[in-house]
């Protein structure tokens, strides 16, 4: 079946108010995971990584080919993301090694700044006919190779200004700053959904969330509900695999070490497929 393009999935999740995971994958045990939890929720995903992570599976053409051959076997709908690019070099190191969407975050910069540096972006990825995801505002905590910002100082997205910077950078999808953060949160989870609603009237656009794991399943359904037509997971699955690979140490006797990754795969499967489920907000694809 193929890579797909992001947005050509996120467009159609934004009208059925239904939202598709995004999950982290870094490595083949991994990818296959996310696959078969598609496969068996009958539902499309979205497979990303940091530089960090696709560096860790050999590159970026080697994620790409690892990601489009269990994208093949599970006969689901798919696309590979590069999440939080930290430079115009990932996302040309990503779009040249097969990718079909990336995300250049230069939501640190100025406004202007930021609207230059994504417009050179989206200008790239299109002309490689994949799609672009930009964020404005600030998500906290740490991503990959990017500087751990304090939550409580990550900007929120301001309406009007994600109206301008929709307009005049081209991209394909809008990551917003509604109170997510990577990572743990240090205290209990409180989006302005308010602010979403204002933000999705004047961008029509698939909106994107930073910082799923650890908000409450209420909120994160009020926020699909609101526009959000993807929403990352990272800190979630990844406590879900060393749990699953810890455990297999202390119990199993393996005549090869490869067999502790059997066990963590089957539980991410799992934990995958409850995620996606619980995305789809009781609609089918």
């Amino acid at each position: 079946m193929g890579l797909m393009r992001m947005d050509a999935l996120l467009v159609e999740a934004r009208r059925k108010r239904m939202a598709i995971g995004g999950f982290e994958c870094w490595s083949s045990a991994g990818a296959r995971a996310i696959a078969e939890a598609a496969a068996e929720c009958r539902m499309p995903v979205i497979f990303q990584a940091t530089r960090a992570e696709y560096e860790l599976m050999g590159g970026a053409a080697a994620m790409k080919a690892i990601v489009e051959c269990y994208v093949e076997q599970a006969g689901i709908d798919a696309a590979l993301h590069l999440d939080h690019g930290a430079s115009m070099e990932e996302v040309r190191t990503c779009l040249d090694g097969g990718f079909s969407s990336v995300m250049l975050d230069a939501s640190r910069l100025p406004l202007e700044e930021n609207i230059a540096a994504s417009s050179e972006a989206a200008g790239a990825a299109h002309e490689a006919s994949c799609s672009i995801e930009a964020e404005l505002g600030h998500v906290g905590g740490f991503e990959g190779d990017l500087e751990e910002v304090d939550d409580e100082q990550a900007g929120l997205t301001d309406p009007e200004e994600a109206e301008r910077f929709v307009a005049e950078t081209g991209i394909d999808c809008l990551a917003v700053g509604i109170g997510t953060v990577h990572g743990e949160y240090r205290r209990e989870p409180n989006l302005d959904l308010d602010r979403l609603a204002r933000i999705a009237d004047r961008v029509p656009l698939p909106l994107v969330l930073h910082g799923g794991s650890g908000v409450t399943d209420e909120l994160l359904l009020q926020a699909i509900e609101r526009g959000i037509a993807k929403i990352n997971i990272c800190t979630d699955i990844h406590k879900v695999w060393i749990a699953a690979v810890t455990a297999a140490r202390e119990t199993r006797t393996p005549s090869l070490a490869g067999r502790y990754y059997e066990p963590a795969q089957e539980a991410l499967k799992t934990s995958i497929a409850g995620i996606i489920q619980k995305f789809a907000n009781g609609k089918s694809w």
